[in-house]
């Protein structure tokens, strides 16, 4: 196995070398923290996806699906104990739909 020089090193730089941290509420940290639970991504990929190609890109596997439906059965019991979901939750929804919609047109190709 051959060893980089200093100067390789040097040449070899990380392609993503800055480092983003912002302020969030509970809330919005939480409604954070539960998409990229169900997209299957790592937070940072799940972000960096976001802000570059919406909607963002997820890959269907069983972990996924699982994930999908249990989060459709958590908002199915809110619906039945208070007729209605409030705002994080709506957006959690529209997000599932986006999967949803996502998966279908995967699975027709």
């Amino acid at each position: 196995m051959m060893k980089m020089s200093h100067e390789n090193k040097k040449s070899c730089k990380r392609k993503r070398n800055k480092i983003i941290s912002f302020r969030a509420t509970e809330e919005e940290a939480e409604l954070l923290d539960r998409k990229v639970e169900i997209s299957g991504l790592t937070k940072q990929d799940y972000i960096i996806s976001s802000l570059t190609s919406p909607p963002v890109s997820i890959k269907a596997d069983y972990r996924l699906e699982d994930k999908f439906a249990l989060e459709i059965f958590r908002l199915a019991k809110v619906v039945k104990k208070y007729g209605r979901l409030e705002e994080e939750d709506q957006e959690i929804l529209r997000f599932l739909i986006e999967i949803y919609y996502e998966i279908k047109k995967e699975k027709s190709l």
